[in-house]
């Protein structure tokens, strides 16, 4: 059996519904888009317009993903999980990437380290291309004029690849986690608003300590 350094089982996930809500309309979407653009590359049929309707849902959910990154406390905290860009983040995911290296796989979090700046980097490229992709459609649709078409296909193009990627990578960690005994999906359980009441000190404690150890 794969070895984790800690089972998500076993983690405390004090991340509110509506996280976990995001995360799963966020998911859903872009594979939605991903599974047209198969099709199109594979049988040459491409439903343009269900691709601009879902790629608008996947705009107001990214929409509400970084407004709630940016302007909640339990937001700001996951924002410095995707991007741990200090001491103590840094040297998680070089902790992460030496057991790795050795076998062994990373926790899932909520924390700072690997998984969370894999989360950070595919939000922002899934960010990057939707807006690409926006652009490119207000142009089509004359809603604005002067729109680089060809620097913007090329993000689009290279831009899906680089998500595609990500995406496998993402489906083999929920695999290798799921023959390692720690099936993530857990993650997706909606806490009860029982159980919310009764962690609330202990979720203001732990947003304290995260944020101070993380110079937050």
């Amino acid at each position: 059996m794969i070895p984790v350094t800690a089972p998500y089982s076993r983690i405390h996930d004090n991340r509110p519904n509506r996280a976990k809500l995001l995360h799963l309309l966020l998911l859903s979407t872009v594979a939605f888009q991903m599974i047209m653009g198969l099709m199109g590359w594979l049988f040459g049929w491409f439903p343009f317009e269900w691709h601009v309707i879902v790629g608008q849902m996947l705009i107001v959910v990214l929409l509400l993903q970084w407004g709630w990154l940016m302007l909640s406390r339990s937001g700001r905290i996951t924002l410095c999980y995707f991007f741990p860009l200090n001491p103590v983040g840094l040297r998680a995911i070089s902790q992460d990437i030496r057991g790795l290296s050795q076998g062994i796989l990373a926790s899932p979090g909520p924390r700072a380290g690997l998984p969370g700046l894999m989360h950070g980097i595919f939000l922002l490229s899934v960010t990057l291309v939707a807006a690409a992709g926006l652009t490119l459609l207000g142009g089509f649709r004359g809603w604005w004029s002067g729109i680089p078409f060809r620097w913007l296909l090329e993000i689009l193009r290279w831009g899906a690849v680089a998500i595609a990627l990500q995406w496998i990578g993402h489906v083999g960690m929920v695999f290798l986690h799921t023959l390692a005994g720690d099936p993530l999906w857990n993650m997706f359980k909606l806490r009860s608003a029982h159980k919310k009441c009764s962690q609330t000190k202990n979720d203001r404690t732990l947003c304290l300590e995260l944020a101070v150890t993380l110079d937050f």
